[in-house]
């Protein structure tokens, strides 16, 4: 539970990827790990996260999982060093989209329970991306960063048609939305497959600027 893992084999080497629930730690993991029958050199890197995203990490880890087996074509970097920003910082994120045409979608998972929509959104609408596609979000939307502060969670999520048929609040319940979206990524992998959504994670690390 509340966790997503990637696994590579050579030889007697281990390399997992992924993340996990703090309440089971990173050391606990290295032991189970380390005691798999012919494994002589173990390789993680591995984030931990807090009880608050286990819900977000459950309901993207099959569609995250099969991305990273698949060499991440979709993906999601903070241009922020570390992914650590501060009070009033621009929030500016690259991604990249897989190699045939689809939607993107990008969402904030906030600390109070809520999750806030930056793509597509009213500052950001347009969200259909041609293959094998990098774009450069937040430049123009202008987000930054505001309370509350703490480990976040944003979510790149890339479909092959939109997710819904119009724009959802800017904000709205974290479980509400997961809820839908669970719904409706079964009806699109039903339709037109698994392989065909993909999912990635950015964990971020935001601060108040000090006075």
């Amino acid at each position: 539970p509340c966790s997503a893992f990637t696994a590579a084999v050579s030889e007697h080497s281990l390399e997992v990827q992924g993340y996990l629930p703090e309440r089971f730690g990173l050391a606990r993991l290295k032991e189970v790990l380390n005691a798999i029958p012919g494994v002589t050199r173990l390789t993680t890197d591995v984030q931990q996260v807090s009880d608050d995203k286990c819900s977000v990490i459950e309901s993207f880890a099959p569609y995250w999982s099969r991305n990273r087996q698949a060499g991440r074509a979709t993906s999601i970097r903070m241009r922020a060093t570390n992914a650590e920003l501060t009070e009033g910082d621009s929030l500016i994120a690259d991604i990249t989209t897989p190699g045939y045409e689809s939607y993107v979608h990008v969402d904030y998972h906030v600390l109070d329970g809520s999750v806030v929509h930056l793509v597509p959104s009213r500052r950001s609408r347009a969200n259909q991306a041609p293959p094998n596609h990098t774009a450069t979000i937040g430049t123009l939307a202008g987000w930054t960063i505001s309370k509350p502060f703490g480990s976040e969670l944003i979510v790149l999520l890339t479909t092959p048609v939109p997710l819904f048929d119009k724009l959802r609040p800017e904000s709205e319940s974290r479980s509400d939305y997961l809820r839908a979206v669970e719904l409706r990524l079964r009806e699109i992998s039903a339709k037109y497959g698994q392989d065909r959504i993909a999912a990635d994670f950015v964990q971020i690390t935001t601060h108040a600027r000090e006075r």
